[in-house]
């Protein structure tokens, strides 16, 4: 296992002159914002970069803190122009700006500049508190965490937007720095099963991993990870302990075979970005797997292009004339009023059944009834992605 670490080390670390580029580039950005006169501010380096946790290729973070009473979106953004007069304007919970400077990512994101971390304004403004946290304990580590970060996002876990529903970068810092290390921390995904409590919080919303947020003992800083994400993580970091291979950092594609009948469920993309769309898709997604179940659904999978895609597959699209309803158990309540309206029913095992022609007869019926705008096709089409395979797998 050791020589393969060494072999994916040497290729996701930073060489010399990627980090001398970066270094010079971020001081230049600081040096921009410092140039820029009227209001008070304070430029500072956060993220991978500033704790030394970048994988190769890896953007900057240049977050731009304000006093309490300014206004981000006008002010922040104005101040953020000046530095990146290019940058494209974005929206999560916060407005920041997009862009790129000889070749390197830039993100300038406009925060509030507070005291208390347990007590943000916007969205952003623990992330200095962040990069402070992980510098303070991270105590050479850093080749661990990158060695973790690209093992998950082999894994189809790295990333906590909604379209991956994965680890962190933040996260996956803490985790190094609480079990020492990428090996430890792969022992112990590999024994997690959620809901994977790492602490206590007060008040939080269920979520498959739990664990306090050093800087906020009120915030999960693992809420983004979904169980499909967990799953995920927990499934290579078994299989990787059974038989390492270099395959696991970085996955071969492969093409899965679907085993059923493939539905493209087509819809117009709203505005926004993709922080904000992806959400409300897989939303959808949902909504329609949840009611198709009397077509046996195996999977489905979301994507967004120029418009949004929802891939379905399951063992049939048609139903017979007659398909089973299942009713009450004899000792339940509305037993013998469901005798009255199915008079034919029969003892189904513990339960009275009958059979009965289906609400909808095919898929597309099921869909235009939730999502009336949409449009139906009997196979995948272009711009839809088909369910992935396990990307490791061999």
């Amino acid at each position: 296992m050791n020589q393969i670490l060494i072999e994916v080390l040497e290729k996701i670390r930073p060489d010399e002159n990627e980090s001398k580029k970066i270094e010079t580039l971020a001081q230049n950005l600081i040096d921009k914002v410092n140039a820029v006169e009227g209001l008070s501010f304070e430029p500072l380096i956060v993220g991978s970069v500033a704790k030394g946790t970048n994988l190769k290729g890896a953007d900057i973070d240049l977050f731009i803190k304000f006093n309490t009473e300014t206004d981000l979106k006008e002010n922040g953004l104005k101040i953020a122009r000046k530095v990146l007069p290019e940058g494209k304007e974005l929206y999560a919970q916060h407005p920041y700006l997009r862009g790129e400077i000889e070749g390197v990512g830039i993100d300038v994101v406009p925060c509030y500049s507070i005291n208390d971390s347990s007590k943000p304004i916007s969205a952003v403004d623990r992330t200095p508190f962040h990069t402070q946290w992980v510098n303070e304990n991270i105590s050479g580590k850093e080749d661990e965490v990158r060695l973790s970060k690209q093992f998950l996002k082999g894994a189809g876990a790295y990333g906590a937007n909604a379209a991956i529903g994965g680890f962190s970068g933040y996260l996956v810092e803490i985790l190094c720095i609480k079990y020492g290390g990428f090996k430890k921390l792969v022992n112990q995904l590999s024994q997690w099963k959620p809901p994977v409590v790492l602490g206590e919080i007060e008040k939080a919303p269920d979520s498959a991993i739990m664990l306090p947020d050093p800087v906020d003992p009120n915030r999960n800083v693992a809420a983004g990870v979904t169980l499909k994400g967990l799953g995920a993580a927990v499934l290579a970091s078994k299989a990787f302990l059974q038989k390492p291979t270099i395959d696991f950092f970085f996955p071969k594609n492969k093409v899965r075979n679907s085993k059923g009948c493939i539905t493209t469920v087509i819809l117009p993309r709203p505005k926004g970005s993709e922080e904000t769309v992806l959400p409300w898709l897989q939303k959808q997604g949902r909504k329609i797997y949840n009611a198709i179940s009397d077509f046996e659904p195996i999977a489905w999978n979301a994507n967004l292009g120029n418009d949004c895609f929802i891939v379905l597959e399951t063992s049939t699209t048609e139903l017979p004339p007659i398909v089973p309803h299942k009713g009450p158990a004899p000792w339940d309540d509305g037993a013998i009023d469901f005798l009255k309206k199915y008079p034919d029913a029969a003892m189904g095992g513990e339960r009275l059944e009958v059979g009965k022609p289906p609400r909808h007869s095919n898929i597309e019926e099921v869909v235009l009834e939730l999502l009336p705008e949409a449009k139906v096709h009997s196979e995948l089409i272009d711009g839809a992605q088909p369910v992935q395979r396990v990307p490791w797998l061999d």
